[in-house]
């Protein structure tokens, strides 16, 4: 973030981020990520190509990112990377990162317990009050191998809309958030996706 970023950004405040009262058309912005695609039929076919990644490594930046697509109205066409480690370990470790336990990691418990209390209480709370929108994440699976734990989350619900006005803008939706830990440190990786369907 540059100096002219910085000035012009507004605090994040969880206490006072608007409501997303009524969808609007899609950005004519978006009309840039459209590309021609042909089908195994021999068929030409419009395909909008995948939202460009962002990488974040404070969670602040993250959800200040949600907040202001909702407001550039580029809230269904995310895909945001966060590389982090959670505040309940920064809280243990009084934020001195050399206190942080070696067994804070997937290997334990207790981690793993409070990092999916973390996940539901506030990471996806947080993330719902920046983004104006309802979400509603439901979990769709848990993958665990010898190095690593993935909870994936989805959300295909209207997001408080109404069908109608979903329909008329065209725009519907669907939310992907993965959460991974490793059995190293206690680094958590975020993976969030908005994806117009």
């Amino acid at each position: 973030m540059g100096k002219k970023d910085r000035k012009n950004s507004v605090v994040l405040d969880l206490e006072n981020c608007e409501r997303l009262e009524h969808l609007k058309a899609i950005p004519k912005s978006r009309s840039s990520s459209i590309t021609s695609v042909e089908s195994e039929d021999g068929t030409i076919e419009s395909v909008l190509k995948p939202p460009p990644m962002r990488e974040f490594e404070d969670i602040t930046a993250f959800e200040s990112y949600i907040r202001d697509e909702t407001w550039d109205n580029d809230f269904d066409y995310i895909h945001a990377h966060l590389k982090y480690i959670p505040p309940f370990i920064m809280k243990e470790c009084h934020d001195n990162l050399d206190k942080i336990k070696p067994t804070a990691n997937k290997n334990s418990r207790k981690f793993k317990r409070n990092l999916q209390h973390h996940i539901k209480r506030h990471l996806m709370k947080d993330m719902q009050i920046c983004s104006g929108y309802d979400m509603d994440f439901k979990k769709v699976a848990v993958d665990e191998t010898p190095k690593k734990m993935t909870w994936k989350f989805e959300d295909v619900t209207d997001h408080g809309f109404s069908q109608e006005e979903e329909d008329l803008f065209d725009r519907h939706w669907k939310l992907e958030l993965e959460v991974t830990c490793n059995n190293e440190n206690a680094m958590v990786d975020v993976d969030y996706k908005a994806i117009p369907i």
